[in-house]
C-alpha cells in the first residue's frame, strides 16, 4: 500500500475528527528604506494563541522570502479547517486594485516589482477562506510613508471583506487589543469597539466568534500523539518512525509508523543495490554489463548513464544525408562567407526586403526576405540564391545608393550649398547623416551667433557623454561615424566591440536553448503579462520582440541584449509563479 493511502486510511478510520484553528502573527517594525514602525508584542500573541489551542506560526522583522514561507502554513491542506486569525503589522503599498504587504527588505518598489518584496493580500485571504467559524484578518500600520515608484500608494487599498474572511484595520498596538478581546471569548464587533483607530470593513462578520471552538481542540487528549505523528511524516525517514513509535507504541498510528518504517528500509536497500549493479557494469564496461544492470534496474538511478553507455559502446550509426533542393547545392556552391551574407542582408534591406540584423547567418528570416525580392523580381521564390541573383541584388542596390544619393546631392544644392545657416539647418533636418553633413555642421558652427542657437548640431564632447548614456552599440556607432578620429574614438571602438560581443554571445546563447515556435509564444505571452508590447503572440521573435526583450531586461536589471538567455528565462519562469 502507498504511504499516503496508509496515512489516508489511518486517519480516516481511526483518529477523531478535530478541526485544525491556525493563525499566523508577523511584525515588521524595522526597515532597511522605510520609516520603522512602532508594534506590538508578536512572541506574547503567538504564544497566547497557541495556548487556546491555534497551530500557530509567527515572525518578527522578517523580509522577502522568509516572509513568504511563514505564511505558507495557511497553504497546508485541511480537510476540515477551524478558525483562521492573521495579524499582519509593518508597511503596506496598493495600487488602487491590489495591496501588498512589505517584507523589510523593501527598497523602492513600482507596479511590476511589488510581488517580488511582498506577498499580495488577496492571495493570503484566498488561503484563509472557508475557516470555521470564521476567517479574521487583522492589518496594522500607521500614516507614515513607504518610499515607492509612481503607480504605487503608501497604505492599505482595501476598501471592503471578501467574501468568508473579515477584516480589521487600524495601528498594531489597537490590533493587539482586538486580537486579546477575540481571544477572551469576544465577538469580532466588540473587538473593533475597543479603539477609535480600529475600522472593521464592510462585508465583515461583526458578529463572528473566532474563538467559540478553540477551547475544544485544547482539550484533546490525543494532540500529542497526532503532533508526533505529523513530524514524523513529514521528516518521512527511519529515524523519524522510530522516534514516532518508541513515544507511541500503540499510538493512533503506530501500524502505519511500522509498514512506512519497513517501506523506508526497503527503498534504501533497493538504493544499494542499484548502487552495487552499477558498480559492477561500469567497472566491467561491457555492453552485455550495462544491458544486465538494465533489465534488472530499468528505472534505476543510473539507467540513463547506462543507455548512454550503450550508445557510446555500439558502432556509430550511418548519418543520412539530407535532401539538398537544386536551388540550395548552387547556393552552397558558392561557398558564401559570413561577409558576403551579411553584405546580402544589408541590401536586401535597402531594396525593402529586411531580413533582421545583418549578422552573416542565413536564417529563416533571410530566407523569406529572398523569397520576397524573388517573387517581386519574377523569380521562383526557392529562398536561394545563385551568382546570377546575387549580382542583380547588387545591382539593383547600388541604383537605389545612387538615387538616395543623387537627391541627397540635388538637396544640398538648394539648400546648404548656399552656405547661410537656414539652407544648412534645412539641409540637415532632412539628411542628418548625409554625404554633406559634416560639411554643414562646421559651416553652420561657423556662422556668426551659431554657437549657441538652439538648433544647433551637438559638438563632440556632448555626443560623447550622450553615447556613454545611451550605453548601445547605436550609440558608440553614432559618435564613431561622426567624429571618427575624435578623443574618445579609441575607447567607443573597445565599448563597441564589447558590447557586440556581448550581444553576439548573448544570440549564441539563445541558439543553444533550441526554442521551438510553442516556447516562443509562450515567451511572448509572458512579455505581454508583463506589459512590455512584444507584438503579436504568434511565436516569431520580430524587431518589436527584441525590443520588448530589451526593455524587460532594463525593467528587472538583467544583461541588456534583446536575446532570451538564460538569466532572462529564470526571470520569467519567477513572474510568472509570483502571479
Amino acid at each position: 500500500m502507498r504511504f499516503a493511502a496508509v496515512m489516508l486510511a489511518v486517519l480516516a478510520g481511526t483518529a477523531p475528527a478535530w478541526a485544525e484553528n491556525r493563525a499566523v502573527i508577523i511584525g515588521n517594525a524595522n526597515y532597511e528604506s522605510a520609516p520603522d514602525l512602532a508594534g506590538s508584542d508578536t512572541a506574547a500573541l503567538a504564544k497566547a494563541l497557541r495556548a487556546a489551542g491555534f497551530t500557530t506560526q509567527d515572525g518578527v522583522d522578517l523580509t522577502g522570502e522568509p516572509l513568504r514561507r511563514t505564511l505558507e502554513a495557511l497553504a497546508r491542506a485541511d480537510d476540515r479547517p477551524g478558525a483562521r486569525i492573521v495579524a499582519l503589522n509593518g508597511r503596506f503599498l496598493h495600487d488602487g486594485g491590489e495591496t501588498w504587504f512589505m517584507g523589510t527588505d523593501v527598497g523602492r518598489p513600482g507596479p511590476l516589482s511589488a510581488g517580488t518584496q511582498g506577498v499580495p493580500l488577496s492571495l493570503v485571504m484566498r488561503l484563509m477562506a472557508g475557516g470555521d467559524p470564521g476567517a479574521v484578518l487583522i492589518l496594522g500600520t500607521d500614516a507614515q510613508q513607504s518610499p515607492h515608484d509612481p503607480g504605487l500608494a503608501s497604505g492599505i487599498g482595501l476598501t471592503e471583506a471578501p467574501e468568508g474572511v473579515s477584516v480589521l484595520t487600524g495601528t498594531p498596538e489597537a490590533g493587539a487589543l482586538a486580537l486579546a478581546e477575540l481571544l477572551r471569548g469576544g465577538s469580532l464587533a466588540q473587538a473593533a469597539a475597543l479603539d477609535r483607530a480600529l475600522t472593521l470593513l464592510p462585508g465583515s462578520a461583526g458578529d463572528l466568534v473566532p474563538l467559540g471552538r478553540a477551547g475544544s481542540q485544547a482539550e484533546d487528549p490525543l494532540a500529542g500523539d497526532r503532533d508526533a505523528w505529523a513530524r514524523a511524516a513529514a521528516a518521512d525517514s527511519a529515524a523519524a518512525y522510530q522516534a514516532y513509535l518508541r513515544e507511541f507504541p500503540r499510538g493512533l498510528y503506530s501500524a502505519a509508523a511500522q509498514e512506512r518504517l519497513a517501506q523506508v528500509r526497503d527503498a534504501a536497500a533497493g538504493r544499494n543495490a542499484d548502487r552495487d549493479a552499477w558498480a559492477e557494469a561500469a567497472a566491467e564496461n561491457r555492453a552485455a554489463g550495462y544491458e544486465a544492470y538494465l533489465k534488472r534496474f530499468p528505472q534505476g538511478r543510473y539507467a540513463q548513464a547506462a543507455r548512454d553507455r550503450l550508445e557510446a559502446l555500439r558502432p556509430p550509426r550511418p548519418t543520412p544525408q539530407p535532401q539538398v533542393s537544386p536551388a540550395a547545392a548552387a547556393e552552397l556552391a558558392l561557398d558564401l562567407g559570413p561577409a558576403e551574407r551579411a553584405t546580402l542582408q544589408r541590401r536586401l534591406a535597402r531594396l525593402g526586403h529586411a531580413s533582421g540584423s545583418a549578422d552573416g547567418v542565413f536564417g529563416s528570416r533571410s530566407r523569406k526576405a529572398i523569397a520576397s525580392w524573388q517573387r517581386a523580381n519574377g523569380l521562383a521564390p526557392t529562398g536561394y540564391l545563385n551568382r546570377a541573383q546575387i549580382q542583380m541584388i547588387a545591382s539593383q542596390s547600388q541604383r537605389a545608393e545612387d538615387e538616395v544619393a543623387a537627391r541627397d546631392r540635388a538637396y544640398w544644392q538648394q539648400t546648404g550649398a548656399k552656405g547661410d545657416a537656414e539652407g544648412l539647418r534645412a539641409y540637415l533636418k532632412r539628411y542628418p547623416d548625409g554625404l554633406h553633413a559634416e560639411t554643414a555642421r562646421r559651416q553652420l558652427a561657423g556662422l556668426p551667433g551659431q554657437e549657441t542657437q538652439p538648433d544647433a548640431p551637438r559638438g563632440e564632447e556632448a555626443t560623447w557623454q550622450w553615447a556613454r548614456r545611451q550605453g548601445s552599440a547605436a550609440g558608440y556607432q553614432t559618435y564613431l561615424d561622426r567624429f571618427p578620429r575624435g578623443p574618445h574614438a579609441a575607447e567607443a571602438r573597445d565599448r563597441l566591440a564589447t558590447l557586440r560581443a556581448g550581444i553576439e554571445a548573448a544570440r549564441r546563447e539563445e541558439d543553444s536553448l533550441r526554442l521551438n515556435p510553442s516556447t516562443r509564444r509562450l515567451v511572448e505571452e509572458r512579455l505581454r503579462l508583463a506589459g512590455m508590447r512584444p507584438g503579436p503572440v504568434d511565436g516569431q521573435f520580430t524587431a518589436q520582440t527584441r525590443d520588448a526583450l530589451r526593455r524587460y531586461q532594463a525593467a528587472r536589471n538583467l544583461r541588456v541584449t534583446g536575446y532570451l538567455t538564460q538569466q532572462t528565462v529564470a526571470s520569467l519562469l519567477q513572474d510568472a509563479v509570483l502571479r
